[in-house]
């Protein structure tokens, strides 16, 4: 259409019937019609451009969200950092498998009744 509409827009003299419409072209300004072309084509260069950045710019976002890493929690982030390539914390409390071991366990074993603690207490 928009190529219709530079070529159709740079004519000089149209046809005209003996009804009175208008048929085709009988002289063109080609000078005008160069340059109507050619901002065409840059126009549809530039949207197709600035279509393909930000169709990169979404992929990125996208490849950027699905590689991201999932969170850690407390625990596993500050045994990550004492963490040496042997499985061992460098620490006193033992292997990094065995610390989160116990820290399982004590959240299974540990009770939410007040009155069962209260009980178990050697007060």
């Amino acid at each position: 259409m928009l190529f219709g509409f530079a070529i159709d827009h740079s004519c000089l003299l149209w046809e005209e019937k003996c009804d009175g419409s208008t048929g085709a072209c009988l002289y063109y300004d080609n000078h005008q019609m160069a340059w109507l072309l050619m901002a065409v084509c840059v126009v549809c260069k530039l949207f197709n451009i600035v279509c393909g950045l930000f169709s990169w710019r979404l992929c990125v976002r996208k490849q950027r969200r699905d590689n991201a890493p999932a969170p850690q929690t407390a625990v596993q982030y500050m045994l990550s950092l004492d963490k040496t390539g042997n499985g061992q914390t460098g620490s006193s409390y033992g292997s990094t498998e065995s610390i989160i071991g116990e820290l399982n366990r004590d959240q299974t074993s540990s009770t939410n009744n007040p009155t069962a603690e209260a009980g178990n207490s050697d007060l």
